[in-house]
């Protein structure tokens, strides 16, 4: 019981948000948890009985998130596909399945064999709505099994938030191989993934894709209007687009997309644009410049656009009709 005290103790004291559990059990019986905040004078009530401590994960708990491992795959692969931390703990029967992170802006998600239907491995953080999200920590005990931290220190790792979901989609599609494909090839991290997955079994790469956001290869592509039905708008926008050179870094490639974007109201015209400029490059990927167009819809630029385009496709030479016909 005592430990149970202390751990809450150290818990607050590191600025975690606490929900007391009864001890056996994974959820809270209190009603209103989400905004549950456990001032230090009432820890002895709250924990002096053995219960469960559990943490809210996210923006309440200065940013902290679980990478929680549901399968033995996932915990058999986390070395080789997610960085490393000081904040590990697990049970006898799952060793270190949960590893903890500092990662602003991380929101909720969980991973799923689509054949199997389990769980490979969730992340938790606040959800995308704001809904909050639990994860027992030591020394909470639940199918008669006691979590335990790795090690002597704990201290979460801080890692970019877009970075870690990243890892953590790539961790799921190297358990789907494991499983479905080949042991040698999950642990073999690679690019091809999806692809390898996708000519596995449809529904194994679908859902790779998905992760990675990117589109499936028998997604339909939008196919350019011919010049007839454009208006002028979208023909100046194509002119001024084409007449800049591609020879940019991720930077300026993504900087150029954005201009596209608001140069076009993020029209079907405006992505054709973009990616057909981006085509240009001995780096294009068809994929990640649609996946990069979607985000642009989820946050819309609106301080560049097409003064930005004829800046650079003057710098590169180019006039606008109205010019050449003067001279």
């Amino acid at each position: 019981m005592s430990d149970t005290l202390g751990a809450a103790q150290e818990y607050v004291r590191r600025g975690w948000r606490i929900v007391p559990i009864q001890h056996g059990e994974k959820r809270p019986a209190m009603p209103g948890w989400p905004d549950f905040e456990a001032a230090p004078e009432d820890l002895p009530r709250l924990f002096g009985h053995g219960e469960n401590v559990a943490m809210i994960v996210g923006s309440k708990s200065g940013y902290v998130v679980d990478i929680d491992l549901d399968c033995t795959e996932a915990i058999a692969l986390a070395d080789l596909y997610l960085p490393a931390t000081r904040a590990e703990f697990g049970r006898a029967s799952k060793p270190r399945s949960h590893r903890l992170f500092i990662a602003p802006t991380t929101t909720f998600e969980a991973f799923s064999d689509p054949i199997a239907k389990d769980t490979l491995l969730e992340l938790r953080a606040g959800g995308r709505d704001g809904g909050a999200h639990l994860t027992l920590l030591p020394p909470s005990t639940t199918d008669g099994e006691r979590r335990e931290w790795h090690g002597d220190i704990i201290a979460p790792a801080g890692y970019e938030a877009r970075k870690l979901r990243r890892r953590c989609a790539f961790l799921a599609m190297a358990c789907l191989l494991s499983r479905h494909v080949s042991q040698h090839a999950a642990e073999r991290p690679g690019p091809d993934f999806p692809r390898l997955l996708w000519e596995a079994d449809h529904m194994l790469g679908r859902a790779a894709y998905r992760w990675l956001d990117q589109p499936v290869p028998d997604a339909p592509r939008e196919a350019p209007k011919p010049r007839y039905r454009l208006t002028q708008d979208e023909i100046n926008l194509a002119e001024v687009v084409d007449a800049i050179p591609n020879n940019e870094d991720w930077h300026g490639w993504n900087r150029i997309g954005l201009a596209i974007y608001g140069a076009s109201g993020g029209s079907d015209q405006g992505g054709i644009a973009f990616d057909d400029w981006s085509a240009k490059s001995p780096n294009y990927n068809p994929y990640t410049t649609a996946a990069r167009w979607r985000n642009y819809h989820r946050s819309p630029p609106d301080r560049i656009g097409m003064g930005t385009l004829i800046h650079l496709a003057r710098q590169a030479g180019w006039e606008p009709v109205t010019e050449k016909r003067r001279a």
